[in-house]
């Protein structure tokens, strides 16, 4: 049987309902790319201002640490990370997310994913660290292209062996609670994180700041690595062997994630007590996350 006259039902609550037939009408698929480009605004400005509009009254939303339903604690939820209530102001500043993608479901039209990165620092702890998490999030759309579900999962916690799977929120509280310690997450980044998972870490650094000054080249790996790479930490005067072996580690686990990898690694020499292993990504891995980022027309 053909799926591509499947259609999930909007009223989709926990049970995988399918219309065969069902076309989706011009006005909703309208509304759809309104929803896109509202999503890339809040995005961009953490939710300020958030569309009330653009949310079912009963939107449910889920993370690896909580769960909440209705609009107004929605709003309320993303008004704490941005710091516009009192115990957000109180707890975090410098919030912020990174929008990668925004993907349509090509056999499930009322089905949206978003894939960024989000980081906030809690301001509440006296050293004041940055914590920094990447991940997807799928939406599901009523009839009318307002979000009705949100369903978010962390790279570093849900993704295993290129899936998103759920998890207890101990252990996203863990996840969070780990990036809070003395010497964890500062301010500034000289790279884009795409993808903070458990194994490994995707980077995209500026134009030349990977050079062969700063990059030895190992088993076949062009002189000078890619703006993109995945980084493995290891441990700091790590030999060939141990640097080999790693590099292999870290290969096993981008191709289960079903990300494409260069020949050959890197050893990168920083000026801090760890040492790096890099492995390049093909096409600068721009199937996942587009060299030139989201524009407003892309939404």
């Amino acid at each position: 049987r053909s799926r591509m006259n499947m259609i999930v039902d909007p009223d989709y609550r926990g049970r995988r309902r399918v219309r065969v037939g069902a076309t989706p009408s011009t006005a909703f698929m309208e509304a759809k790319s309104a929803l896109k480009r509202t999503l890339y605004e809040e995005y961009t400005s953490m939710f300020d201002p958030m569309v009330k509009e653009c949310y079912a009254p009963d939107v449910s939303f889920s993370d690896p640490m909580i769960s909440i339903s209705g609009v107004d604690a929605y709003k309320k939820n993303v008004d704490l990370l941005g710091s516009r209530n009192l115990l957000g102001k109180l707890l975090f500043k410098d919030a912020g997310i990174k929008l990668h993608s925004i993907e349509d479901d090509p056999e499930d039209p009322y089905a949206l994913t978003t894939r960024w990165t989000l980081q906030l620092c809690m301001k509440a702890l006296p050293w004041q660290p940055y914590a920094r998490f990447s991940g997807v999030s799928r939406y599901r759309l009523n009839d009318r292209a307002q979000v009705l579900a949100q369903e978010d999962f962390w790279d570093s916690i849900n993704l295993a062996n290129g899936e998103y799977v759920g998890q207890s929120p101990v252990v996203g509280i863990a996840d969070f609670c780990a990036q809070l310690t003395v010497g964890a997450g500062p301010s500034f980044l000289p790279y884009d994180l795409l993808r903070r998972a458990g194994q490994y870490e995707i980077r995209r650094y500026p134009e030349g700041a990977l050079s062969t000054e700063r990059c030895d080249a190992f088993e076949g790996a062009l002189p000078v690595p890619p703006r993109t790479v995945a980084v493995l930490p290891v441990q700091p005067g790590l030999d060939g062997a141990s640097a080999s072996g790693a590099a292999r580690s870290g290969r096993s686990a981008l191709q289960r994630d079903g990300l494409r990898a260069t020949p050959g690694h890197y050893v990168l020499r920083t000026t801090v007590m760890d040492d790096f292993v890099l492995i390049g990504l093909e096409d600068e891995g721009a199937h996942v996350w587009p060299l030139e980022g989201l524009t407003f027309d892309d939404a």
